[in-house]
């Protein structure tokens, strides 16, 4: 009983991964804007940077906010899926690059967002009303295991830090990649860390129900 207590207060009290996201994500919207500043870039297109490349760590900031306090918590089916379908609308424009861009950057670009959106929904939906509600649990997600899907979300993002910094035009440009592809990888060991936490409480919960049976069981 102690250990299900214990499994059931995770993202009551998001663990260090969370804060260290949350500090990534600060220092790439900061250095992005700083750099923007220093290369004297007008304020309008600063607010356009702001809301365009930074939008979605902008979202993301305030995702890994929310769920630090009693709002987030209650509400983090809620959140979860209005993050995934921020991530359909970035495979969505992933895709569309393609048209303007073909290469090795957009394919692997959108190959890494893709699976990165189906490694939310797997994850943050499987143990939702919507599994069903949506018809998901017909689709073989579960045919990738977790630690394949964050070892793929690493590699991608390596191939995708690469070619940012084969094609880097000023030392700026280099190190917001870097932040990028860091930001990723700890995005994507987030949502690992989860499945492995609601795939643990569903095996503690299967072992409680037998133990709750086999005393029933005794007692007749």
């Amino acid at each position: 009983m102690e250990e299900v207590k214990r499994e059931s207060e995770w993202y009551d009290n998001p663990n260090f991964l969370t804060s260290i996201i949350l500090g990534v994500i600060i220092v790439i919207i900061i250095l992005s804007q700083a750099f923007a500043v220093k290369n004297n870039i007008g304020t309008l297109n600063i607010l356009r940077s702001l809301f365009n490349h930074n939008s979605t760590y902008v979202i993301a900031l305030v995702y890994f906010a929310l769920i630090k306090f009693k709002v987030g918590k209650k509400y983090f089916n809620f959140i979860n899926v209005f993050y995934i379908f921020m991530y359909v609308l970035i495979v969505l424009a992933s895709f569309l690059t393609i048209f303007q861009s073909f290469g090795i950057f957009s394919l692997t670009n959108l190959l890494l967002n893709l699976v990165l959106l189906f490694f939310m929904i797997y994850t943050f939906l499987g143990s939702s009303r919507y599994w069903k509600e949506f018809n998901l649990d017909q689709i073989p997600f579960d045919e990738v295991s977790n630690e394949w899907y964050f070892y793929s979300i690493c590699i991608l993002s390596f191939v995708v830090l690469l070619a940012n910094l084969i094609g880097a035009t000023n030392f700026d440009s280099v190190i917001l990649s870097l932040f990028d592809a860091i930001y990723i990888i700890l995005f994507g060991r987030y949502i690992y860390l989860y499945k492995e936490y609601e795939d643990h409480k569903k095996s503690l919960a299967q072992i409680k129900k037998k133990q709750t049976k086999k005393v029933k069981k005794n007692e007749k």
